[in-house]
């Protein structure tokens, strides 16, 4: 189990693959992570969403197979790479990736918008 800086505890890690992804992404909305592990912990490489319809698992499964965000599709070493993920609501799932955009700032998001994100200031 992961847990995040608020005390969310997150499903995973898991290994960024196929296999791992069908295995264990919920087919649920919420949020999820890229991390890798950093020193005696883990940093956050890519925070997204899967609100409206969509799901973890789908929105996972176009990363790992190219057809999601350009910068992780050129990933060299996709294997050293993890996954978790949080199930929650739209709303939530928005305000957790503004928080983590704002302050960690992942390298692998790199929408323009996101350089003026403003920190959520619910913790959910």
């Amino acid at each position: 189990m992961y847990q995040d800086d608020y005390g969310r505890e997150w499903e995973g890690p898991f290994p960024f693959s196929l296999s791992m992804i069908s295995a264990h992404a919920p087919r649920a909305t919420g949020v999820y992570q890229l991390i890798f592990p950093n020193g005696s912990g883990f940093e956050v490489a890519y925070i997204g969403i899967a609100t409206g319809g969509n799901s973890i698992y789908n929105r996972l499964t176009a990363h790992c197979t190219g057809t999601g965000n350009w910068a992780l599709a050129r990933l060299s070493d996709p294997d050293s790479f993890l996954f978790v993920c949080y199930r929650c609501d739209d709303l939530t799932a928005k305000q957790i990736e503004s928080h983590v955009i704002t302050l960690k700032k992942p390298p692998f998001n790199v929408k323009p918008e996101y350089k003026h994100f403003i920190p959520s200031i619910s913790i959910h």
